[in-house]
């Protein structure tokens, strides 16, 4: 077939099914650019795939090892190692993952073909990377694991293989860079952060996202990625309420002072009563407004308050709701432990695009139809506004100083705003560590001059971050008043690089901002 079609075979994989021969592979057609001098073989020994390689002069590009009568047998596709083919390339069978990484850091290579070839080995062929590619290669990955690598930093895989681990499915796999340059450039603070090793050695997964309303997306990884967004999912009940207040004809819903009631633990009103944990415990009801429940909820960020409102309307209600609105793949529980087969907030979920289209949505007006004007006011009104002096305003500083701007800083300083919710935990684990998360999601407010008299136009950028099952050494709420320097010192990293996750996915948006503004 391959002859007949003038082809070139580029992966091949031998399988045995009822004792006869088959192989599933990839070709191409072997014309123009893409036409090579290759070979292939199959069911060869590892010298005999060496005495071949030294035949015709060729080197690796595919390379499969399998078992023939309990035998390790090898299948290989090369082509002729010279001209603009010719490349520095290594091939190992049956090495341990830290050979593997070990010869490419000395070859300064990038693998181009991995296969699993037993407990705890690999076989792999690599290339010295000539281009200087961000690449990457996993071994024993779980199929969730390999796509939060491949999301978080901006990859796409280059060889695959699927294979049992004690009956449980893992891949290996090669991966090469396939981000944008902004892309890139935000990767490289989150590979150089603290955070991005997780505590089972793998990779923390790590998304980022940033857009103009009704705009490009600037800054997108891992941005359809389904998370644990922790408090920042206080905005879904948020906008649900505000949905209902759209509805409501006196637009009063949120100043009924008996508006939401909720069970607390006797004497203590912010302690949620949770009846399947606290069952006999002595209770108390306490009553309140909306209002005053959102305000604490996303301001204090109060787990009682979010709860009394989940609670109120109920996981079903608002999940259908905010699904009906396009949030497709977020979904609020319960804070309390639930019975067994409940779902309880560990399965909480959302995207980064999930709540770009819930600040898009009001800013747009695709939310609200009714009472739009009064009630975007409620939504922003009654959420947090963020600190932009650090991150915000650092890149603000840069993006000025290059276009010899400096002097307008503190005048547009004065016309950001940034509203949002964050969240976050840290968990300790059995080896004296901690593990953690964070995120954070916003809408920003930027300052255009438009028109021939510079009249300033704001307009409205969202974004934001998370970073789920970092490592921390200690615990990460305590350690800003630590006494052990390590500790201190690694919060002080940490809290920098959550100021770059606030500022640097809006630099392109204050860049274009910059640029509008006259100079002083």
């Amino acid at each position: 077939m391959i002859n007949a079609q003038k082809g070139r075979l580029i992966d091949l994989d031998p399988f045995t099914v009822n004792g006869q021969r088959h192989f599933a592979f990839v070709w191409v057609r072997n014309e123009g650019e893409a036409g090579k001098t290759w070979h292939w073989n199959y069911d060869l020994t590892a010298d005999q795939v060496t005495d071949e390689i030294n035949k015709f002069e060729i080197r690796l590009i595919d390379l499969h090892a399998y078992l023939v009568s309990g035998q390790r047998r090898y299948s290989y596709i090369g082509i002729i190692n010279q001209g603009v083919d010719g490349k520095g390339w290594w091939w190992y069978p049956d090495v341990t993952p830290q050979f593997v990484q070990q010869e490419a850091e000395k070859n300064k290579a990038r693998l181009i073909s991995v296969n699993h070839s037993g407990t705890g080995l690999m076989t792999v062929v690599m290339q010295h990377n000539d281009e200087g590619a961000y690449s990457r290669h996993v071994h024993n990955y779980t199929l969730i694991d390999l796509r939060r690598l491949q999301a978080s930093n901006g990859l796409r895989i280059t060889d695959l293989q699927e294979y049992k681990v004690n009956g449980q499915t893992r891949y290996t796999a090669t991966l090469i860079d396939n981000a944008t340059a902004e892309n890139r450039r935000i990767r490289s603070i989150w590979r150089s952060s603290t955070m991005a090793n997780a505590p089972s050695g793998n990779d923390a997964w790590f998304g980022i996202f940033a857009k103009e309303v009704n705009g490009a997306v600037d800054v997108g990884l891992a941005h359809h990625l389904t998370f644990q967004p922790l408090s920042v999912l206080k905005l879904v009940p948020h906008l649900y309420v505000m949905d209902l207040l759209d509805k409501d004809p006196g637009v009063d819903l949120l100043d009924d002072p008996n508006g939401i009631s909720w069970t607390s633990l006797k004497g203590k009103p912010d302690e949620i009563y949770c009846p399947f944990r606290d069952a006999g415990a002595a209770t108390q009801t306490n009553t309140e407004s909306l209002r005053k429940t959102l305000t604490r909820g996303l301001g204090e960020s109060l787990n009682r308050a979010h709860e009394a409102l989940v609670n109120k309307y109920g996981s079903t209600a608002i999940n259908a709701r905010i699904h009906a609105m396009g949030l497709t793949d977020t979904n609020v529980f319960p804070g309390c432990p639930q019975p067994s087969g409940q779902k309880d907030w560990t399965s909480n979920t959302t995207t980064l695009t999930d709540l770009s289209r819930l600040f898009e949505g009001v800013d747009a007006k695709q939310f609200f139809p009714h009472h739009w004007d009064k009630v975007s006011v409620e939504f922003y009104g009654l959420m947090a506004n963020w600190d932009v002096k650090g991150g915000i305003k650092a890149v603000l500083v840069d993006e000025a100083a290059k276009a010899g701007k400096s002097a307008i800083v503190d005048s547009f300083m004065t016309k950001v705003t940034l509203n949002g919710k964050g969240g976050g935990t840290i968990i300790p684990q059995a080896d004296g560590t901690f593990q953690g998360g964070r995120a954070f999601f916003g809408r920003l407010e930027l300052p255009f001059a438009t028109g021939p008299n510079k009249t300033i136009t704001i307009k409205t950028f969202v974004g934001g971050y998370f970073v789920d099952n970092f490592t921390a050494p200690c615990n990460e709420d305590e350690a800003a008043n630590s006494s052990n320097a390590t500790c201190s010192n690694w919060k002080k990293k940490q809290d920098a690089t959550y100021q770059l996750f606030f500022g640097e996915p809006f630099r392109v948006a204050i860049r274009k901002a910059v640029a509008t503004w006259p100079n002083v």
